[in-house]
């Protein structure tokens, strides 16, 4: 009896833990992300920057600028095309700039939960998390 009682909690537990993983399931696009690393680094990043896809377009922020173009996505692929960027001045420019380059170089992506990872060659770029 106990053992029945036990198999149902775990099941109940498990079904509970699907149902919280396909509420949470983001979509690429339409979704606005906000940067919260360089790759791997520890290094700041522009407070604001974020970044959103539609229909083969991204529009964003830099962190004080904002950016945008077109981008190209097939299967886990990516890349982005020359892009634009306002020309305001600010303090966080460095990391705009650092930002922008690093789109620049992104060949893949994917989505990890909350999080999306822009990569160049398989090794994680960009991080971003749904805002």
């Amino acid at each position: 009896m106990l053992k029945g009682i036990l198999v149902l909690l775990l099941m109940a537990t498990l079904g509970l833990a699907q149902e919280h993983k396909e509420k949470t399931k983001v979509s690429f696009e339409k979704t606005t992300w906000r940067l919260v690393r360089f790759g791997n680094s520890r290094m700041a990043v522009p407070q604001k920057a974020t970044i959103r896809f539609v229909d083969g377009h991204y529009s964003g922020n830099g962190g004080c600028n904002g950016v945008g173009g077109n981008y190209i996505k097939q299967g886990e692929s990516l890349s982005f095309e020359a892009g634009f960027s306002t020309m305001m001045a600010c303090d966080e420019l460095d990391l705009e700039h650092k930002y922008v380059k690093a789109l620049s170089r992104v060949n893949s992506f994917n989505i990890k939960g909350l999080f999306l990872e822009l990569k160049e060659n398989n090794i994680t770029a960009l991080r971003f998390r749904t805002k």
